[in-house]
This record gives structure tokens, C-alpha cells and sequence, in this order.
């Protein structure tokens, strides 16, 4: 049976979901060539599981929580992996409370089977929405300005920075945005 393949994939996996991965995972061929998410955090796994049914010119994009950027162990090693692979394109710093289910800040991480670029846009969003009632919504300016940033993959000071694998590699392959983009100067419009 061949697996099922598709050209685009979207996730949002269960938030602090465990799983049953272990060393006789690495026989699955979703695992095999990235290693195994630990059994406490499902995260990788279920990145990797999308990874899998992309084709070979597929895209996806997933939102995790920021842990997935800097936890290091098998987690460290899955994401090392996917950036000398050239698979990870963009990461996008989201704001606090965007989603009705968690209050926790969280990412968009578009990931490409077969990457074209030999870099990482990193993009804070973060700073980008409006308050209301108990939870913060995007508008229609901050996902304009998320995706001219995306579609130009160029630097823009406190907004988005293109980082190369060398500068990657001399962070540890550690992905936390406030690495590359320093957002704290960046110009905060007000919430309107």
C-alpha cells in the first residue's frame, strides 16, 4: 500500500498530547530518517507524520508551541535533521491567546519536503493584534503585512529576519526567534 500524498498540508496537533514512540519507532519510515519524539511531547511526531504524506514539492505549514524551537535532546536532534535538510522555510512568532483553546504563544512553522532556499525566515508577529473580549484576533493589516514578509523573505528591523544555515548553526540550531529578530525596538502599533 502506498501511502497517502499530498501537495499542501495545514496541522494544529493536540497540545501537550503524549505518544507511544519509542526506539522501535525508528523502523517506521515517517521516523526513520529523523529520529523519535520523546514519549512526553508529541509534537515532532506528529510533524513528522504530516512530513511524511507531503509529495516530494509538497508544503506545510503546523502550529506548535515555542518549545519545538529550543528543547534540545531527540527533540533537538528531529529539528538539527530537518534544518540540514533545508526542510524548515519560515517560522512565525505568533501573539499570546490567539487561540480560544490555550493562552500560550505560539508558532507557524512552514516546512517544505524539498526546500528551495538554503535558509530560515524567522517573522515576529507577535506584537500584531487586537484585544477582544478574552483573546486576541489577527487583522486584516497584521496578515498582510505576515505574508508580504513571507513572499519577500526579506530582513525587516523588529519584524522579520532571513537567517542562513551557517547563523543557524552558530546558534545551535536553536530556532527561538528573539535570536533573530529583536522585537523589543521594533515600532508597536497601537491596538485599534
Amino acid at each position: 500500500n502506498d501511502p497517502l500524498r499530498v501537495d499542501l498540508g495545514v496541522g494544529s496537533p493536540m497540545k501537550k498530547k503524549k505518544w507511544e514512540g519509542d526506539e522501535s519507532s525508528l523502523k517506521d519510515p515517517r521516523f526513520r530518517d529523523y529520529g523519535v519524539a520523546p514519549s512526553t511531547k508529541a509534537d515532532y511526531a506528529f510533524l513528522l507524520h504530516s512530513l511524511y504524506h507531503l509529495r516530494p514539492d509538497g508544503v506545510m505549514a503546523i502550529v506548535l508551541p515555542h518549545g519545538v524551537l529550543f528543547r534540545g535532546n531527540e527533540e533537538e536532534k528531529i529539528r538539527t535533521k530537518l534544518l540540514e535538510r533545508g526542510q524548515i522555510d519560515a517560522i512565525i512568532g505568533l501573539p499570546a491567546g490567539i487561540f480560544t483553546n490555550t493562552g500560550i504563544p505560539t508558532i507557524i512553522m512552514v516546512l517544505n519536503k524539498t526546500k528551495k532556499q538554503d535558509n530560515v525566515l524567522f517573522i515576529d508577529a507577535s506584537k500584531g493584534f487586537k484585544k477582544e473580549k478574552s483573546s486576541n484576533v489577527l487583522r486584516a493589516r497584521d496578515l498582510k503585512k505576515i505574508l508580504d514578509a513571507y513572499e519577500k523573505r526579506t530582513k525587516i528591523e523588529g519584524f522579520a529576519h532571513l537567517a542562513t544555515l551557517a547563523e543557524i548553526k552558530e546558534n545551535g540550531y536553536n530556532l527561538n526567534i528573539p535570536r533573530y529578530v529583536n522585537s523589543n525596538e521594533a515600532v508597536q502599533e497601537e491596538s485599534v
